[in-house]
């Protein structure tokens, strides 16, 4: 599974927020600035967790970006599903015809990947990545 330029960024946002002391907020240009994305793209895909009560935005003067007390349990899963619930979707990954009419693949290799990828992410906390990265 590969994952969407906004996925990506809405993980490593939110993995450097979880890393950041608690309620402290970080100002939406440098975490750009630190992902390496447009400002514009940032404000989107954050806006998706504000909205879900996972982020805290302020605006303004001492504005930023924090998160949510417990919001660093989350696992990666539950992010995708927020920014691109079409990752998190159990259809077959090499788009054949022959798997069309089943709800989850398990007619070939394939379908082990998906799934055994998905565990993986529903394992893996925002926090934890957080510990392991910074």
């Amino acid at each position: 599974m590969l994952l969407n330029g906004d996925t990506g960024c809405a993980i490593r946002g939110m993995i450097y927020l979880a890393a950041q002391i608690p309620g402290e907020r970080v100002r939406g240009c440098d975490l750009a600035a630190y992902l390496d994305v447009p400002l514009p793209t940032l404000t989107s895909v954050l806006r998706r967790l504000v909205k879900r009560g996972i982020l805290h935005a302020a605006k303004g003067r001492g504005g930023g970006f924090s998160m949510y007390p417990g919001a660093e349990r989350m696992s990666l899963f539950e992010v995708i599903e927020i920014v691109d619930d079409r990752l998190t979707r159990r259809d077959c990954a090499l788009k054949m015809k022959a798997c069309a009419h089943v709800k989850v693949c398990n007619r070939c290799p394939w379908g082990g990947l998906a799934k055994g990828g998905m565990e993986f992410l529903k394992r893996q906390t925002i926090g934890g990545m957080a510990d392991t990265l910074f």
